[in-house]
């Protein structure tokens, strides 16, 4: 019987937010998240979807579960906001999704974590050090790390590529700065988005390995930026074993071909051109993070 196949990086992004997304964001103090779905300067990669959509996306791709990620809001109240909105796509199937939660670390972190576990959700993430204003040596990180470590929560954190890649709303997470808070919450499981910004290549680095232990990089709009042969090159360099599939559905990952958000075309990619092998590929698609999430 084939290993589940589980997109750890999905994101909630209603359907009924499509048609003003940047007068909403504007009228909720969320100038950052406008200017990343609703570009002045050119089209949106953004797509929209609701459960039922998505839940058809996933069948026709062969999809068995799906984490819906929280947003790094730069706001409270929209945290909270969509923490609801996750719950109820949850509760249309539970056996289908799984909620991570959006948080702003500040001096109510603690009190966000609780509200979001009592809705249900199992995780934390997606993330943003420099949007939302935090670093390692913040108190709320630290309870929000210790928080996620007593109840096994892993924590999802935006990377964004070193070199390379300007679009709108990009804003730099410099690496020395995740590695710290990797290194100040050893025992925290750690997933670093979009490759973790190129950090696997400074895991050659014997110091930099021991702080990472506990760290995975998932794949999220990988077509965007990178070619297939990177799932090769990056299992080489840190093992397989901290490689997690994520799509960041629903974006568009191939914005030249016209087509709608799906998961389809970037899974079978993925089996057909990455040159990992039957057994890398159980453990990228779902394997590993089974044994991730509680």
């Amino acid at each position: 019987m084939p290993a589940p196949v589980i997109d750890c990086h999905t994101h909630c992004t209603p359907a009924a937010l499509a048609e003003a997304p940047r007068a909403w964001a504007e009228a909720r103090r969320e100038p950052h998240w406008a200017e990343l779905v609703a570009p002045t300067e050119r089209p949106s990669l953004q797509d929209w979807t609701d459960p039922e959509d998505m839940l058809a996306k996933m069948d026709e791709a062969r999809i068995d579960r799906a984490v819906l990620l929280g947003w790094y809001w730069e706001n409270e109240e929209t945290c909270r906001w969509q923490n609801r909105r996750i719950a109820e796509w949850v509760a249309v199937a539970p056996e289908r999704f799984v909620g991570f939660a959006a948080v702003l670390p500040n001096e109510r972190v603690v009190d966000q974590l609780e509200e979001a576990a009592a809705l249900g959700l199992r995780g934390v993430g997606e993330l943003h050090p420099a949007v939302q204003r935090f670093c390692a040596q913040d108190s709320a990180w630290r309870q929000l790390a210790d928080w996620c470590v007593g109840r096994g929560w892993p924590v999802n954190l935006h990377v964004t590529e070193a070199a390379g890649h300007q679009y709108p709303g990009a804003t730099p997470t410099p690496l020395e700065g995740i590695v710290e808070l990797a290194a100040n919450a050893p025992e925290l499981p750690l997933i670093l988005a979009h490759w973790g910004g190129g950090l696997p290549f400074f895991e050659q680095n014997r110091r930099v390995r021991k702080l990472l232990r506990n760290v995975r990089y998932d794949c999220a709009a990988s077509p965007l930026v990178y070619e297939p042969g990177i799932f090769r090159r990056v299992a080489d360099l840190v093992g397989i074993d901290k490689l997690l599939f994520g799509s960041d559905f629903p974006l568009r990952l191939y914005p030249r071909s016209g087509a709608r958000a799906d998961f389809s075309r970037f899974l079978g990619q993925i089996r057909s051109e990455s040159g990992l092998s039957t057994a890398e590929l159980e453990a990228l698609l779902g394997g590993n993070f089974a044994k991730l999430i509680r």
